[in-house]
């Protein structure tokens, strides 16, 4: 878990040094290198539900975790290339301890410092992608 935290906190670093827009256009920034989910596999069952644009998220499990996604929004693709960052290479138990440490997801999102610049409904996303994963790993 610490590993993921480390990855985590460079973005976090990232987050507190900006301001207002400076912050989308970082999230964007970030959304425009994602590991792009194949068109194959925008399927229902890979669609995250709390999100009000159309996001998808694919995991793969071999020896460690490998998350693919896409978004309609330029924004919600930023976040999850924060949870790509993250998650990517690395143990399923960590990231379900990652999870699980904080006592409601949207605390990681605050621990982020990603900040009340992004609306409620793509905070929705984030938290709702991160429920995914986490129930998706739980249920492999």
């Amino acid at each position: 878990m610490g590993s993921i935290t480390e990855k985590l906190s460079h973005i976090r670093d990232g987050f507190s040094t900006l301001d207002g827009q400076d912050r989308l256009v970082y999230l964007i920034d970030l959304g425009k290198k994602i590991d792009c989910i194949n068109e194959a596999d925008k399927i229902e069952s890979n669609k995250v539900h709390a999100c009000t644009s159309q996001t998808w998220v694919k995991i793969q499990n071999q020896d460690t975790i490998s998350i693919t996604v896409d978004s309609e929004s330029s924004i919600v693709k930023g976040l999850l290339r924060i949870l790509q960052i993250g998650f990517n290479n690395e143990q399923k138990k960590n990231i379900i301890d990652f999870i699980d440490d904080f006592d409601e997801p949207i605390k990681i999102f605050e621990w982020l410092n990603i900040g009340p610049t992004i609306s409620s409904q793509r905070q929705n996303g984030f938290i709702g992608a991160l429920l995914f994963i986490k129930k998706e790993l739980i249920n492999e």
